[in-house]
């Protein structure tokens, strides 16, 4: 029997449905309105990024958290703004990078935000061995996200994680390729080198772009012949300045090539003055250029036969065979620069003494016995080691020990 003193159920119930109605109201009123801010901060963050760049993806720039940054670049501009090196090389203040080396991926923390990350590959492009930081990105990713705990990035013509598909062909134009969701651009920026980019398209919005340095810049060596005909071509230009082969195969800019090339003269005109007792340190310019113009001379009579490499189909590992001639110019010169070693003169007119013995003779060198060595070669490691090439140009120069 229902009690007088108590509301019949239905009349309970409407009062806790108008409050429940009312929360929900509420919470949605105030999730609209977060949303809202949120997407007006990063219109406003757009805004302002897009002050810092322009509109073509061929710019290579991008802003993250307001800082622009460009690919390829230094990683150097990276760590310098507040991110940091990932465990992966946790040695990176001491492990370098050799000539034309591109490194493992790895990534980029932010010291502002614990979940911010960009993925990264370094490279090498210098003729010298550096430190992770100094070298260039050859490999950058991002994720572009609207939560707050990840960065906000804005690309060339104000693409961000709200844009879609339409927009980034808008900005950009037809995509080279399109696959599933990625949309593929390249370009040859600045630089003259090829750049690939790759654009995600998830739940209808930009989610990650990469940019890559394509292949195409870079002569590969896949198999015995290619690894053959590098290290003639390397060969060729360093002692002989030709580069027509390595620079047309793309195995480095002509730019690098010339420095190579100079790089060895230098190697042998101050091996040969510190042969011959002369201070290259303090020497005069013009005996220094006379001994470097003997070095060039003496350097293209250097020869070998046609590398023969050993490599599987599809194998990175193998070896490289090398017979070489080294020249017999410091034997043949020996009487004639121990004549002026004991004629008791020094400074300049020592120098200038040994360079004048030494000079008839460039056009009487020729070769020692031949010697055979063999290499060992690895595609994904600069194919021959720093080391390896530094004997290969003593034994041909006759310097060896």
């Amino acid at each position: 029997m229902q009690s007088s003193y108590y509301p019949k159920l239905e009349e309970r119930i409407k009062p806790m449905k108008k409050l429940l109605l009312m929360s929900l109201f509420v919470i949605l009123c105030f999730q609209l309105t977060a949303c809202s801010s949120e997407e007006s901060k990063r219109e406003k963050a757009k805004e302002e990024a897009m002050a810092l760049i322009g509109n073509e993806l061929e710019s290579g720039e991008l802003v993250i958290d307001g800082t622009k940054y460009a690919f390829p670049s230094v990683i150097s501009e990276w760590t310098e703004s507040g991110w940091h090196i990932s465990n992966n090389y946790e040695n990176a203040d001491t492990f370098e990078l050799e000539f034309n080396v591109e490194s493992n991926e790895f990534e980029l923390f932010n010291d502002e935000k614990e979940s911010a990350y960009v993925g990264m590959c370094a490279i090498n492009l210098g003729n010298e061995p550096v430190k992770i930081a100094q070298a260039e990105t050859s490999f950058l990713e991002v994720n572009l996200s609207p939560k707050k705990d990840g960065v906000f990035v804005v690309l060339p013509g104000g693409i961000t994680c709200d844009s879609t598909k339409e927009d980034v062909i808008a900005a950009y134009g037809e995509p080279d390729e399109e696959d599933d969701g990625l949309l593929y651009y390249t370009y040859t920026n600045a630089d003259g080198l090829d750049i690939l980019v790759e654009i995600r398209v998830s739940f209808e919005t930009v989610d990650r772009i990469q940019y890559k340095m394509d292949d195409s810049n870079w002569g590969f060596v896949t198999n015995a012949e290619e690894c053959s005909e590098f290290v003639d071509s390397a060969l060729r230009a360093s002692f002989y300045g030709d580069y027509a082969v390595y620079v047309e195969k793309k195995f480095d800019t002509e730019e690098n090539a010339q420095l190579l090339y100079e790089t060895e003269v230098d190697y042998y005109s101050q091996a040969l003055m510190y042969y011959l007792g002369v201070d290259y340190e303090t020497v005069s310019d013009d005996i220094a250029e006379g001994f470097r113009e003997i070095s060039r001379k003496v350097i293209e009579k250097v020869k070998w036969d046609a590398p023969v490499s050993d490599l599987g189909d599809g194998a990175i590992l193998g070896s490289v065979e090398i017979t070489m001639y080294p020249v017999d110019f410091l034997d043949i010169i020996l009487e004639d620069v121990q004549a002026v070693a004991d004629s008791g003169v020094e400074g300049d007119e020592y120098a200038r003494g040994m360079l004048d013995a030494i000079t008839p003779w460039v056009e009487q060198t020729s070769h020692q016995e031949p010697i055979t060595k063999t290499y060992d070669v690895d595609l994904n490691n600069g194919v021959i080691t720093t080391e390896d090439w530094d004997e290969i140009d003593d034994i041909l120069m006759d310097l060896a020990e």
